[in-house]
Parts: C-alpha cells; structure tokens; sequence
C-alpha cells in the first residue's frame, strides 16, 4: 500500500484521499481503499453508504491488515449481479446467496476467507511438487546427453576396429566389410533418432512445467482471491497428473569382435593324393647269343 512504503526524500507527502489538503494521516477504510484525515474519517467518511460496516483501523495498525483480503466483492459466475458469500465445499464451487438458494442448501457451506487458505496452502504445496517434476525432467535431460555422448564414443570406437582389423588382414573393401560397416550406420541413425525423440518429449514437458511453476508463483506472490480460486479450478488437475518417463536402457550401437583367425579361415596344408603303381604283365626276357 502506498502508505506502507517509506517516503523518500524529494516524494511529495501524502495527503488525506477526500479533503486532498489534510497531510495528517489518521486512519483508513479498509473496504473504500481511502487514507483519510481525523476529520473526514469521523465527519465525511460515515455519510457513505453502509459506512458503518466498514473496517476503519488507525493508520499506526496498518500493517496488521496488510495481508487481510476483501472476499466481499468476488462476482459470482452464474449470477454476475451477486457477490459470492460462500463457498461449497460438496460442489468445489463459490457462491452467492441465489446459488445458495437453487442449488446449495443443504450443501457443507464454509466461509470464503477459510476455503482461500486451505486453496492457498495447496498451491504452495502444488509448487514444491512442479519444482521437484522440473528437477527430475532435468536429470532426465542430462540422462539423455549422457547416453547420446556415449553412443557417438561407442559408434566411433567400433568404426575404428573394423577399420583397424581391416587393415591387419590387409584386404580391401569388399562386401562384405562394406555390409558391416552399413550396418553399424544404420544402428548409429537408429540411435539418434530415439535420443533426439526423447529430447523432444523431455523439452515440451519442461516448458510445461516452466509454464506452471511461473503461473504458480504469481498467483500466489499477488495472493489474488479470484486468481487463487480460479486456478484451484484449472491447474490442479493438471499439476496433480504424475510426469511419466520411460525407462532409460539403450544400447543401439552394437561392439566390433575380432574373430580370432583359425586355421580353417587362413588356409592350410593338404597331401596330394600318392601315385600307385602295379604290376599288370609280367615279361620273361633272355640273352640269345648266336654262333
């Protein structure tokens, strides 16, 4: 209030709201939002209408009403020429003396100023329960780069090791080293494609819940009736619903194996097959010497 704030040096002072001369402030109507001298408040001020119910204090108590709310002017939204009077607890639902009599009687009826509190705190609690969902959508987050930090080092180790085994056997591409490596880039794109899908999910929820933890915190810095019991109305609901996430297991990139290079692989020795040789005619030879 602007009486509450310290006047600095050079401000004008403050003067009575309905004479505008008086700069001796005595008192305010709490319900008129006046500040008034001693003799307005006992002369002028008790010619209003319904004066007498007003809530007049000695301006020295005045910080003992800052926080006092007027639920006395809150519009009721099925009849806008009645001021609600209550709040029904059976129905949620705030209403004026007509609500009261169509539909409310015999409703548990409590006053505005207790059903405010109780709406109040649930905020507040509503808010540490945002701030821990943000909280956790942040280790989310993390989780996430973390897992996709890995899956490139992953992908860039077994890319090397084929490289390198290439290399070894000294051997030049070929198809099947070609099928291998294709298929590691499919795996990799695989990969990606579920990370940035969560990056995704994981952003919209974040801003969501940005949205109404902001939401929240105005509402309950202003500590606006109308504001407070609207949002009981709307964004409990939705902040009440648990922040689902899925299970974080990923291990799309596979790991390169060298198979150990066996005989089989390398090749191997093998006997001809032995030359057998029979006898088929056996020949009976002589010497014939002539005279």
């Amino acid at each position: 209030m602007a009486f509450s704030q310290s006047i600095r040096k050079g401000q004008a002072p403050l003067c009575c709201n309905l004479c505008e001369t008086e700069i001796k402030i005595s008192s305010k109507c709490l319900d008129c939002d006046l500040l008034m001298c001693t003799m307005c408040c006992d002369k002028v001020h008790p010619k209003f209408k319904n004066a007498k119910d007003h809530r007049v204090v000695d301006i020295k108590d005045i910080r003992l009403y800052a926080e006092e709310k007027d639920f006395t002017s809150i519009k009721c939204q099925d009849h806008t020429e009645q001021n609600c009077c209550l709040f029904c607890e059976s129905c949620n639902h705030l209403v004026c003396p007509l609500c009261i009599a169509k539909t409310h009687n015999g409703h548990c009826l409590i006053q505005i100023s207790q059903s405010y509190e109780t709406k109040l705190n649930r905020l507040k609690q509503a808010q540490v329960k945002v701030q821990s969902n943000l909280q956790i959508l942040n280790k989310y987050d993390a989780k996430i780069e973390e897992i996709q930090k890995s899956g490139k080092e992953k992908y860039k180790d077994t890319m090397e090791k084929i490289q390198a085994r290439i290399n070894a056997l000294n051997i030049a591409d070929d198809e099947f080293t070609e099928k291998i490596e294709t298929e590691l880039e499919q795996k990799m794109s695989l990969h990606q494609k579920f990370i940035e899908k969560e990056q995704i999910t994981t952003n919209q929820l974040k801003k969501k819940v940005d949205d109404q933890m902001s939401k929240l915190q105005d509402i309950i810095n202003a500590k606006d009736a109308v504001e407070v019991f609207s949002c009981s109305y709307d964004l409990e609901p939705s902040i009440s619903k648990e922040i689902e996430l899925l299970e974080l297991n990923i291990n799309h990139i596979p790991t390169f194996c060298a198979e150990e290079i066996t005989q089989d692989f390398f090749g191997s020795l093998q006997n001809n097959k032995s030359i057998k040789m029979t006898v088929t005619e056996q020949f009976v030879t002589g010497v014939i010497i002539q005279d």
